[in-house]
C-alpha cells in the first residue's frame, strides 16, 4: 500500500472532471469488408487529388487516417496503434496521429457491470465488495473502470475494478476477420510487400489474445511489481483471487495522472509550479528516473512496460511515481537483447559506424544491398542526430532516442531492409514515454542519460556478482564448462584423430607435476589469505586460535576493504580450480599418459 505521506494534493478538482456518459443500449457495429475498402479508396483518392493539384498536406493526410480508424472503432483502434510502429514506412506526422488514437467510449450501465462481475467471480457483488461505486470512473474501448472497497475483516482496501465491455470478444473477432480479408487483398495485389503484412497480422492476433483476457495483465502486474520494487517504483497490488478473464481487481492509487499534470502545465503553468512546490516534486528528476527505469527494464529485468503514455503514470509526492496498466509488456531473447545493448552503448559513446553495424544486425532478411554504403549512410544519420541533440531550441523529438532511429529509418527503407518488429515495439515504448519526457525534460541530453545508466548498471552488476548465491552460481558454471569440455569436445576430437598408440609424453607429465606443485602452494597460501581476511573482517571467529607471533605479522599488513577481499578470494579459488583441471587433463591417456 502507498504510504499516506506520499499521497499528493489534487491538481484537478473533482467537479471539473468530465463524467463518463452512460447509455442503456450500446450499438453493435458491423463493418463490412466492402465498406472498409470503399472508405480507404476514398481516402487514397483524396491524397492523389491533393498531389495532382499541388496541395499536398502531410498533416491533413495523417489526421484523416486517424479519423478513419476512430470511425471504425473497436479493434481497428488497436490495429492503428500497431501501424504507428512503422516509423520506417510512414511520415512522422502519420505515426504521431496513429499513436494518439483515442476511441471516445461510452459507458455501459451498472447492471451489466454487476452481471459480468458475478458471472466471473461466482458470487453476489455484495459478498465481494463492502461498497461499489455504480458510476464509472473511466471508460475505454476495452473496459470500464469502477471504484470499490474490498470486503475485508481487519482493514478496508480501496480498489479499482476493470470490467470488460459486453460483447467485446465477438465485436473484436468480426473486426479482426475484416482486417485479415483486407490484408489478404493487399498481399494479392502485391501492395507494399516491404511492409511484411504477415507479421502485422501476427501482432494483431497476439494483441487480440492478450487484450481479451485480463489474466495476462494480472500476471504481468505481479512480475513488474516484483522487479520495479528494486527501481523504487511502485506498481499497484493485483488481487489475484478476484482476477478473471473479464474482471481485474487491483489497488486504487490516490495520485495525479501524468496526463492531468501535462494538461494543466499547458493551460496554467503557475498552477503546476505551485503543485510541484506543495508536493516536493522535481519534474526533471521524475523524467530522468522514468528514462533510466525503462532502460533497466529492457536490459536487466528483460520485462518492460510497452505503453508508458502519460495516462499510465501516476505522480506522488517527493518525485515518486507509480506505473499502471500492465496489459502491454515485452521481453527479448538473449541474443537480441545483447545486440541491442551494444547498439545503445555505441550510440552513447559516439561510435556511429559501430552503432550502424549493430543496427543492421538487428534487421532481418537483409537483401543484397551495398552494405558498406548503407553503413556509411546510417552513420551519417546518427551523426546528424548527435549534432541536433546538442542544440538549444530544437524540439524534444529531434533530440530523443527515438529521433536517432528516425534518422536511419529512411536509409533502411531506401535500401529495402525490412525492420524488425521487436525493435519497432521497443521504439514504441520510448515514443510513448516521450509523451511525458518532452514536458519533464525539454532540454534532454540523451548521451548524458545513457552514460549515467551504464555507470549505474555496472555498479549493480558488480554488487550482484559478489552476492554468495551468484558466486556459487559462477563457480558451478565454470565447473559445468570443464565438464562439457570433457564430455562433449574431447570425444569429438578423438573421433577425428587417427587411431594410434600414444607413448608417454614426458613434457606433459613434467608440466602436470609443476602445475600440481603450484596448486599445492596456492592452497597453502589460500589458508593464509583466508586467515588474514577473517582477522581483518571477522576477528571474533579466529580469536580462539590467534597466536601472538602470527598476530604481530598480520597486524603489519595493510587493511583491505571487504569487497576487495571477496574479489581476491574468488580469483584465488578460480585459479586453484583451473590448475587442478589442467593437471587432470595433462595426466589423461588422451594426452600421453
Amino acid at each position: 500500500m502507498i504510504k499516506k505521506k506520499y499521497i499528493p494534493t489534487p491538481i484537478v478538482e473533482k467537479k471539473k472532471r468530465k463524467k463518463v456518459k452512460v447509455v442503456e443500449n450500446l450499438e453493435t457495429r458491423r463493418l463490412s469488408t466492402l465498406y472498409v475498402i470503399w472508405r480507404f479508396l476514398v481516402y487514397f483518392a483524396r491524397i492523389q487529388y491533393r498531389k495532382f493539384t499541388g496541395k499536398a498536406d502531410v498533416q491533413k493526410t495523417a489526421t484523416q487516417l486517424r479519423e478513419i480508424f476512430e470511425e471504425f472503432g473497436g479493434f481497428w483502434v488497436k490495429a492503428g496503434q500497431i501501424l504507428a510502429l512503422r516509423t520506417d514506412l510512414f511520415p512522422q506526422e502519420v505515426c504521431d496521429e496513429l499513436r494518439s488514437l483515442q476511441y471516445e467510449a461510452l459507458g455501459f450501465p451498472f447492471h451489466i457491470a454487476r452481471s459480468t462481475i458475478e458471472s466471473e467471480l461466482g458470487a453476489p457483488i455484495e459478498k465481494i465488495f463492502e461498497s461499489f461505486d455504480e458510476e464509472p470512473l473511466a471508460a475505454a474501448s476495452i473496459a470500464q473502470i469502477h471504484r470499490a472497497v474490498l470486503l475485508k475483516k481487519k482493514k478496508k482496501i480501496s480498489v479499482v475494478v476493470k470490467i470488460q465491455r459486453p460483447g467485446l470478444a465477438d465485436a473484436f473477432k468480426r473486426d479482426l476477420d475484416v482486417i485479415k480479408i483486407f490484408v489478404n487483398l493487399l498481399v494479392s495485389f502485391n501492395v507494399a510487400p516491404y511492409f511484411r503484412w504477415e507479421q502485422f497480422v501476427v501482432e494483431l492476433e497476439k494483441t487480440f489474445k492478450e487484450e481479451l483476457d485480463f489474466r495476462y495483465e494480472a500476471a504481468n502486474g505481479r512480475r513488474m511489481k516484483k522487479n520495479l520494487k528494486f527501481h523504487k517504483i511502485y506498481v499497484p497490488t493485483v488481487y489475484q483471487k478476484y482476477c478473471k478473464r473479464r474482471v481485474l481487481v487491483m489497488e486504487f492509487i490516490d495520485g495525479v495522472l501524468m496526463s492531468d499534470y501535462i494538461k494543466t502545465l499547458l493551460s496554467d503553468r503557475a498552477r503546476v509550479k505551485q503543485w510541484d512546490d506543495e508536493n516536493d516534486v522535481d519534474s526533471k528528476e521524475v523524467g530522468e528516473k522514468l528514462f533510466l527505469s525503462l532502460l533497466r527494464q529492457i536490459f536487466e529485468d528483460n520485462l518492460y512496460h510497452g505503453d508508458l503514455h502519460p495516462g499510465n503514470i501516476i505522480l506522488l509526492r517527493k518525485s515518486k511515481f507509480v506505473l499502471i496498466d500492465m496489459g502491454s509488456t515485452g521481453t527479448l531473447d538473449a541474443e537480441f537483447r545483447r545486440i541491442y545493448f551494444n547498439y545503445i552503448n555505441a550510440l552513447s559513446e559516439g561510435d556511429f559506424p559501430k552503432a550502424s553495424d549493430y543496427y543492421i544486425r538487428l534487421c532481418i532478411d537483409v537483401p543484397k544491398a551495398n552494405i558498406p554504403r548503407v553503413r556509411v549512410d546510417m552513420a551519417r544519420g546518427f551523426d546528424s542526430w548527435s549534432a541536433k541533440s546538442e542544440l538549444k531550441g530544437l524540439s524534444y523529438r529531434e533530440k530523443s532516442l527515438g529521433g536517432a532511429t528516425q534518422e536511419v529509418n529512411q536509409v533502411t527503407f531506401e535500401n529495402g531492409i525490412p525492420a524488425n518488429w521487436t525493435l519497432l515495439k521497443i521504439s514504441r515504448s520510448f515514443f510513448a514515454l516521450d509523451g511525458s519526457l518532452q514536458y519533464l525534460l525539454p532540454e534532454l541530453n540523451t548521451f548524458k542519460i545513457l552514460k549515467k545508466y551504464n555507470k549505474e548498471a555496472d555498479r549493480r552488476a558488480l554488487i550482484n556478482s559478489l552476492r554468495p548465491n551468484n558466486i556459487r552460481a559462477s563457480l558451478q558454471q565454470l565447473s559445468d564448462t570443464f565438464n562439457q569440455y570433457n564430455d562433449i569436445i574431447l570425444p569429438q576430437l578423438r573421433q577425428r584423430t587417427i587411431a594410434f598408440e600414444l607413448t608417454v609424453n614426458r613434457s606433459a607429465l613434467t608440466l602436470a607435476t609443476i602445475l600440481r606443485s603450484l596448486s599445492s602452494i596456492l592452497l597453502i597460501g589460500g589458508f593464509g589469505t583466508l586467515y588474514v581476511f577473517l582477522y581483518q573482517q571477522y576477528f571474533e571467529i579466529i580469536q580462539p586460535i590467534n597466536v601472538e607471533v602470527v598476530d604481530e605479522v598480520v597486524r603489519q599488513l595493510p587493511y583491505i576493504p571487504y569487497l576487495e577481499w571477496v574479489g581476491i578470494l574468488i580469483v584465488g579459488g578460480l585459479t586453484f580450480r583451473v590448475l587442478l583441471a589442467c593437471v587432470n587433463i595433462l595426466e589423461r591417456k588422451e594426452f600421453g599418459n
